[in-house]
């Protein structure tokens, strides 16, 4: 990836940020929050959590050269689609605790959405890495907050199904950052989230709420998860053997998060 490539990408990113202040930005925002039921604001609130770490994953697999051309546009769209549900869920926020937590996680994104139009190097990382922790717990807090106002199980079960899209890009996050070698402690974090995985989709499995269509969805997640889980303790011997356990993360996280989107999206029908 040339830098001077990303650059002229991120200046369109910059161009984007800006016209989303705008007023016709707004109005636009505040007609869909408008009409916004419980269960699509947390299922919108949980895929802010997805989206702060798939624009990390995306910003090391640039740096790592994985899947470039796709890893830009990854970037870009999850980076519109995180500030466009931003905007809703702000106007949306049914409670004043709520409306000050998506101010907050206005505040955090300015520092983060500055690093990740800065071309990738391992020096950033850290900050980049403290960027999407810092979004990631306003957005949690905001979910369940959104959560606790539903007046039925499915509430519950989307914030979960939701927060699995979340662990497979942070899963991911996690990984491509180890491989670009950035000083974090991931090994001990990465367990955890493959752990929380498992037993989340096992919750999910066993849930009443759970139709037959449901089901399969979670039984090809679970597939493809095994697949994934391998990939992720890949010991390679070549250079040959990195980019192809790279780009096998890099693929398989996405594939996971298209399963679990459609999940989230069957819970919310109920919530």
């Amino acid at each position: 990836m040339h830098r001077r490539l990303f650059i002229s990408s991120s200046a369109l990113l910059l161009g984007s940020s800006i016209r989303i202040a705008t007023a016709e930005r707004a109005k636009n925002s505040g007609a869909t929050a408008a009409r916004m039921s419980l269960g699509v604001a947390i299922n919108k609130a949980g895929r802010q959590r997805m989206l702060s770490q798939r624009m990390v994953k995306a910003y090391a697999q640039l740096g790592l050269g994985v899947l470039p051309e796709r890893s830009m546009k990854i970037m870009e769209a999850s980076r519109d689609l995180f500030e466009s549900q931003l905007a809703e869920l702000l106007e949306y926020s049914p409670s004043p605790e709520i409306k000050s937590l998506y101010g907050e996680m206005g505040s955090a994104w300015l520092p983060y959405r500055e690093n990740l139009l800065t071309a990738p190097s391992p020096e950033l990382g850290p900050a980049i890495y403290k960027n999407s922790e810092d979004v990631l717990k306003i957005a949690h807090r905001a979910t369940l907050e959104l959560e606790r106002m539903s007046a039925t199980p499915a509430g519950r079960l989307v914030n979960i199904a939701g927060r699995q899209r979340m662990l497979s890009q942070r899963a991911a996050k996690l990984y491509m950052l180890r491989e670009w070698k950035v000083p974090q402690a991931i090994e001990s974090d990465l367990k955890a989230v493959r752990e929380e995985f498992r037993q989340a989709l096992a919750l999910l499995k066993a849930a009443p709420e759970s139709t037959a269509e449901i089901k399969s969805q979670l039984s090809l997640a679970e597939s493809q998860w095994l697949f994934f889980d391998r990939a992720l303790d890949s010991k390679t011997v070549s250079s040959h053997d990195d980019e192809i356990s790279r780009r096998n993360v890099a693929t398989t996280s996405e594939r996971l998060l298209e399963v679990f989107e459609s999940v989230t999206a069957m819970f919310e029908k109920d919530a």
